[in-house]
């Protein structure tokens, strides 16, 4: 049976689930109690904060692909009745934090810990960089009841945060995951095609340009030669229609054609100019 939000603040009254002074009567839900993120006891970029060492930044900030550890503000005391089960709020969950971790707090959780608190692995799943303030609500608890005796762990386990750092010592890069390293390859390689490309642009467009140059050229040329021609051809040998408005209307053309490609001609000794 799942705790309503009034069974947890009874609960919560007798000392029970959290120690008294660090939880928050508003953090109480329906049937759940919304965990508040601690600004110390965190792996964030590959650093760890003790205990008691706080967080430098505004955020605690958790990039693409990163793997972080975050706490709770909420220091444990379960009973031996009850047992919680963590989860991602809907805030978290929407930016691309997935959780890796056991979801589940055992009965008598911090009982033999003055100062034990919640410790869970997130990982940034996301396209975007997920940013959350200390004392923010980033986790849920459920609290479940427990039918049956249950007897304390023998020999009493160590606090959580030694074993971890004890457990990510062995690791390479513990703050940064499979998916990193994929999506760190794939930018590289995109980044080599689109440098491999630039290359082979910065090959071909002075050839093309030159060859367009050359085109040019030749249609200038023929231009020319062909106004000039028509300039000294005998009376007698022009066409009948190369007269009054033929004639003019052949050399307008031809003048325009000329002077459309002496500019593209221009253009391209430019463009080549200026790509040295």
């Amino acid at each position: 049976m799942i705790l309503s939000g009034e069974s947890i603040l009874e609960r919560l009254s007798d000392g029970q689930i959290f120690r008294q002074g660090t939880w928050d009567a508003a953090s109480i839900m329906e049937a759940s109690f919304a965990l508040r993120l601690a600004n110390d006891g965190l792996l964030v970029k590959g650093e760890f904060y003790d205990p008691g060492v706080p967080y430098t930044g505004s955020y605690i900030s958790i990039e693409p692909g990163e793997i972080a550890i975050l706490s709770t503000i909420e220091r444990l005391n379960m009973p031996a009745d009850l047992l919680g089960k963590i989860g991602l709020r809907l805030d978290a969950a929407l930016k691309g934090l997935v959780g890796l971790m056991g979801i589940q707090v055992d009965p008598l959780y911090g009982q033999d810990q003055d100062d034990e608190r919640l410790y869970i692995r997130v990982a940034n799943f996301g396209n975007e960089t997920v940013k959350f303030l200390p004392r923010e609500h980033v986790f849920t608890f459920e609290l479940h009841e427990v039918v049956g005796g249950v007897q304390p762990p023998s020999p009493p386990k160590l606090s959580t945060w030694p074993r971890l750092k004890q457990q990510l010592a062995s690791q390479d890069a513990s703050s940064w995951s499979y998916v990193t390293r994929v999506r760190s390859e794939t930018v590289q390689a995109e980044q080599r095609v689109r440098s491999e490309l630039t290359n082979i642009r910065d090959y071909l467009q002075p050839l093309v340009m030159f060859g367009i140059f050359l085109v040019a050229v030749t249609i200038l040329g023929v231009a020319i030669a062909v106004i000039v021609s028509v300039r000294d051809t005998p009376e007698a040998a022009v066409p009948s229609w190369v007269t009054g408005w033929g004639w003019i209307l052949l050399m307008c053309t031809l003048t325009m054609a000329t002077a459309a490609t002496a500019a593209i001609g221009g253009f391209t000794v430019w463009r080549l100019a200026k790509g040295r």
